[in-house]
């Protein structure tokens, strides 16, 4: 084996190893959203309720559960989701992906309204792609030291 062999292969395994940390990162994230759902819906269920019970009885006998209705964000003015995911950026480590801007936001804004204000704070130079995201895996951004940098106009 040659140095420059040598190279290339421990090259490549520092590669894997770096993809390999990134996807395991990724489902710890996906792991802690899930506890955290489950945490959150265990604590809803531990509080007295303060609205009667949605659910009704079938006439064979069995439970039925109406499915809850999805809750729609409302509509957004020009720029005001832009100053709502800046300051969210500003409450998640310095690498995220967008599960985390939306749990930092509150609510799930439209994808492509979130995707174009992720789009924009990267060509003013505030954001990059630290790994693009594929199937399943998302896109990991990364702020860089402009982030704090107030905003062009």
């Amino acid at each position: 084996m040659t140095r420059e062999q040598y190279e290339h292969r421990k090259q490549r395994l520092d590669e894997q190893l770096r993809e390999g940390i990134a996807l395991l990162e990724a489902a710890h994230r996906q792991q802690v959203r899930a506890l955290e759902l489950v945490w959150s819906m265990s604590a809803e269920e531990a509080l007295p309720s303060r609205v009667p019970s949605t659910e009704t009885v079938a006439p064979q006998g069995g439970p039925v559960s109406p499915a809850p209705a999805p809750s729609q964000p409302r509509r957004r003015g020009p720029g005001e989701l832009e100053e709502e995911v800046e300051a969210a950026l500003r409450n998640v480590p310095e690498e995220f992906d967008r599960n985390d801007v939306c749990q930092a936001l509150g609510y799930e804004p439209e994808r492509a309204a979130l995707y174009r204000v992720l789009q924009r704070f990267r060509t003013e130079g505030r954001l990059s792609v630290r790994h693009n995201g594929n199937g399943r895996a998302p896109t990991i951004y990364c702020k860089t030291s402009a982030f704090d940098s107030p905003s062009p106009a």
